[in-house]
């Protein structure tokens, strides 16, 4: 039998994707959709911690590789924002006009292109300014780095993106503010230090930033109702294995002293 490989949807992100395959807090967004995908595409995540939407673009060529026969990615999840969103006087910051041209980028690198995958674009999460900022002083970091207004705005712009490309966006800024409570416009943000420290907040950010495991079963179920709604031929449960169940695969003599 010739080798064959398996189609793939791409997990692409920020530390928050990296952080999604690890068990020792429990329930992981890429962790669970590797489990509810196996054996029919194969779940690859391309997470890099403290990258932005430049670093995005420069590692695409050394990570995305080319259509091949029997396999090619079928879905990309893009996710980045946290890091772009850091204060001007930060290295990893991303202007907020420069963000969305890059995420244009990145959608329409030829590299992806080549595949012509679904993309599913996720916005930034809120932030907790209080639980932030005091991992921040833990870690002797001087100043203030992200604020929860500033990351309101560059979810808003990865919205205006995936709206004006007609690509499927996870409001996932908006999934988290329902969970803590809500917000209405002119009023301050929840996470923000205008406001007493939200608890419900603290449910899914377990330092401000990254997820605890109730943030990733949110994400994981905005992407899988994103993919049903939209993407139905992707649905895992319209999709077959890529080898059959042992009880339809053929028989083999391996046992006894077949050639293999």
């Amino acid at each position: 039998m010739a080798f064959m490989d398996y189609d793939k949807i791409v997990l692409f992100g920020d530390s928050i994707t990296e952080q999604s395959y690890e068990q020792t807090r429990g329930f992981g967004f890429g962790a669970a959709l590797a489990d509810i995908y196996r054996r029919k595409i194969e779940v690859v995540c391309r997470g890099f911690s403290g990258y932005n939407t430049a670093h995005a673009m420069a590692v695409i060529p050394k990570i995305i590789p080319p259509p091949a026969p029997t396999s090619k990615i079928r879905l990309i999840t893009i996710f980045f924002g946290a890091n772009d969103s850091t204060l001007h006087d930060r290295p990893q910051h991303v202007p907020l006009d420069q963000y969305p041209v890059n995420l244009r980028r990145i959608i329409r690198h030829p590299l992806i292109k080549a595949h012509d995958p679904k993309v599913i674009l996720i916005t930034p999460s809120p932030i907790c300014e209080y639980r932030t900022q005091d991992g921040d002083l833990a870690r002797e970091v001087v100043g203030i780095q992200r604020l929860a207004a500033n990351t309101k705005k560059y979810a808003d712009a990865a919205l205006e993106v995936g709206k004006a490309l007609g690509i499927p966006t996870v409001n996932l800024w908006e999934a988290f503010i329902q969970y803590a409570g809500g917000w209405e416009e002119g009023n301050p943000i929840p996470g923000s230090k205008e406001l007493p420290k939200n608890e419900k907040l603290g449910e899914l950010l377990r330092d401000g930033l990254h997820f605890e495991p109730k943030g990733y079963q949110i994400l994981y179920d905005l992407v899988l109702k994103t993919i049903r709604e939209n993407i139905p031929e992707l649905d895992p449960e319209n999709l077959e294995f890529v080898f059959p169940r042992h009880e339809e695969a053929d028989r083999c003599n391996w046992y006894s002293g077949g050639e293999f």
